[in-house]
């Protein structure tokens, strides 16, 4: 217990040091960690065009080279846009070869490209008060990740290192008229619970949490989002699943959430669940747990933001134990230095105390630290340190205790 605290210790304070380097970058004003999956996901084309290595352009680089073609002026009438990004990364780690139950960046030693990834989009009109029409779809094209991502059905006979995974495609019908706002979707789409994303550009650091990895990632079916009023917003959906498509095992599943957000927007709350049959189906070798998550944000000052999210899992008739249950805690911490630079840190209890969601029985605790560094608007590096423990078993290559430094690189175009 001495030595695993002190291990902690010497992660925060090496995360204290790197966040400190940040006062080269200047002042910014806040920009908060969006408070779930569907505000990460899916930015709007204002956003996601805003930017290109050009400081001076309102586009992409892909989107800026198709410009040239004929067919560019159908595409800006339509409001379609093509972009995306690579990430490419670097792990140096304790272990010799595998990380795992660690990941995304699961390989030690290693250069791995995770994510190129490839987005189309029509935008809905904001500024429109009537019904108007959009569409997504986000592909893994190739990299490592589809490795996690993957749903029954749809793709999940390849086994190689790299692969490809449509991870999200949807269409979209939106009435802005109707109470504050109704958002209909049909097709594959995130989960929309948590923090942290399966999108590189819209999560904290390269690592994941164990709680992101080993819960559902994507569903699919039809959510409806309704903005209530300025300060609440309800989601109800009915899905195939989780992480399962079109296939045998599929079957009807409520997802929902409701998010409530102080008159004076430092705080917000929101709690999310998956209702599935919350039975582990052996005939078709698929989970289908029950999660109950919720996630806590407030602004701490003008640059520093925490978030706290907490998840309870279950399901029975999982093989071996029965009923199977898992928890966890989530702390994250981002510090706004500048515009170029922020510092996070993340702190995770995760309890598997059953082995069904890892592999291995045990409390697994996890410390990271990091930066997010963006010297141009069209590329991303993220530095980080992580620790990793668990307290019942070698759950990493033999060893219970992981040792990682690591660094990703994001081209966006």
């Amino acid at each position: 217990m001495q030595r695993k605290l002190s291990a902690i210790a010497a992660w925060l304070l090496a995360g204290l040091v790197l966040a400190n380097s940040g006062s080269l970058f200047g002042k910014q004003t806040l920009e908060l960690l969006s408070t779930s999956q569907l505000d990460q996901s899916i930015p709007t084309s204002n956003e996601a065009n805003s930017s290109d290595c050009n400081e001076a352009s309102d586009k992409w680089a892909l989107s800026s080279a198709l410009d040239q073609f004929r067919f560019a002026s159908l595409l800006n009438r339509r409001r379609i846009q093509i972009y995306g990004w690579t990430e490419g990364a670097f792990t140096a780690s304790s272990s010799e070869s595998n990380q795992l139950p660690m990941g995304f960046n699961y390989l030690a030693n290693d250069f791995l490209v995770q994510q190129n990834w490839l987005r189309i989009e029509r935008t809905i009109d904001q500024a429109s008060d009537s019904p108007s029409f959009g569409f997504l779809a986000d592909t893994i094209l190739p990299g490592t990740d589809y490795r996690f991502t993957r749903a029954r059905g749809i793709g999940d006979g390849q086994t190689g290192k790299y692969g490809i995974d449509p991870v999200q495609f949807y269409a979209q019908l939106n009435y802005p008229s109707f109470v504050r706002g109704l958002d209909l979707k049909v097709g594959r789409f995130f989960g929309q619970y948590g923090v942290e994303s399966i999108a590189a550009v819209d999560t904290p650091f390269l690592s994941r949490a164990y709680n992101f990895i080993y819960n559902p990632f994507t569903h699919t079916g039809i959510l409806a989002t309704l903005q209530v009023s300025d300060n609440l917003r309800v989601q109800n959906g009915i899905v195939t699943g989780s992480d399962v498509f079109f296939d045998s095992a599929a079957e009807a599943t409520y997802i929902g959430s409701v998010r409530i957000e102080s008159f004076d927007k430092k705080s917000s709350l929101l709690l999310a669940t998956i209702l599935g049959s919350g039975e582990f189906n052996q005939a078709e070798n698929l989970s289908n747990p029950r999660i109950f998550d919720l996630v806590y944000t407030r602004a701490l000052s003008e640059k520093l933001t925490y978030k706290l999210d907490s998840l309870y899992g279950y399901q029975e008739n999982s093989p071996v134990v029965g009923v199977a249950s898992w928890f966890a805690f989530v702390n994250y911490l981002a510090y706004d230095w500048s515009e170029q630079l922020q510092g996070n840190l993340r702190l995770e209890f995760f309890d598997d105390s059953d082995g069904n969601r890892t592999g291995f029985k045990g409390l697994y605790t996890a410390v990271t630290t990091g930066l997010t560094m963006r010297p141009s608007k069209c590329l991303i590096l993220r530095p980080e340190l992580r620790y990793d423990n668990n307290d019942s078993n070698d759950s990493f290559d033999g060893r219970s205790d992981l040792f990682t430094g690591a660094l990703d690189v994001i081209l966006r175009w």
